[in-house]
């Protein structure tokens, strides 16, 4: 039986410069409700629930569910609903996102964001026969990070072993990666922080972005924020201690 570790909504990618839907207050749920919904999938692994599918989707189109949407007050079930067969190849649930939900505060979308994704894990568990209350942890995960995503991948030392840099991805508000690269003294005393790179959208390739990171030399950290490990094709120079460029394409020799 596989292990359930993953909840997303659905949309959870589009364009950066365009709406994911046409509705503002899907577009803005679908977009905030990226980062807490891999921050909250970070926790699932651990828990060691066994499901029928490892991961569940919560779509939140508009066509997807038949009940009204709801006021930004309503009760969570108003908002959200798991159906307790499986089809498929994933659990599915609904979100009917309340409306006037793009004009909240971005701290209050987040909330309202993890509460509603939260209750559809428990109407899962529920299904499930779970306890509920090992979903706690994940909840807990996401509140202690700030109800955001962050991964921070392995120290790698430079090949004189000066210095170490490690990179690090997160997930903004607007539902984009971005990764940055941050370059330590041999005694951890940080010198270096990069500027944001653009990134994937997805945890499991923003986790596998991180570990791409390598040194070229003692003086120069390269690494492919797509997480595209099996080619240089998208690899960039991010830190040049030497006072090069930040974000300059090439062509790293192995």
């Amino acid at each position: 039986m596989p292990k359930f570790r993953q909840v997303h909504v659905w949309p959870d990618s589009g364009f950066a410069e365009r709406p994911w839907d046409d509705d503002p207050d899907v577009d803005a749920f679908s977009r905030v409700s990226r980062g807490i919904c891999e921050a909250y999938s970070q926790a699932l692994p651990g828990l060691a629930l066994v499901a029928r599918a490892s991961i569940m989707r919560l779509n939140a189109d508009p066509d997807a569910s038949p009940r009204p949407r709801p006021a930004l007050d309503a009760p969570l079930p108003d908002m959200v609903e798991v159906s307790a067969r499986f089809l498929g190849s994933q659990e599915n649930g609904w979100v009917a996102v309340p409306v006037g939900f793009a004009k909240l505060p971005t701290d209050r979308a987040r909330q309202l964001s993890l509460r509603i994704v939260h209750h559809g894990v428990l109407e899962l568990a529920q299904a499930l026969s779970w306890d509920p209350v090992v979903l706690t942890g994940a909840l807990h995960h996401v509140e202690a990070r700030g109800l955001r995503y962050w991964s921070e991948g392995p120290w790698k030392s430079a090949p004189d072993r000066r210095h170490r840099a490690r990179a690090v991805a997160s997930i903004s508000d607007d539902g984009l990666g971005h990764v940055h690269v941050e370059v330590v003294t041999a005694a951890g005393e940080l010198i270096i922080r990069s500027e944001p790179f653009d990134a994937a959208y997805h945890g499991d390739d923003l986790v596998r972005a991180c570990k791409t990171l390598r040194w070229d030399g003692p003086a120069r950290v390269s690494m492919d924020p797509s997480g595209f490990t099996w080619t240089d094709q998208h690899r960039q120079t991010v830190i040049d201690l030497n006072g090069g460029h930040a974000g300059v394409p090439h062509n790293a020799p192995r």
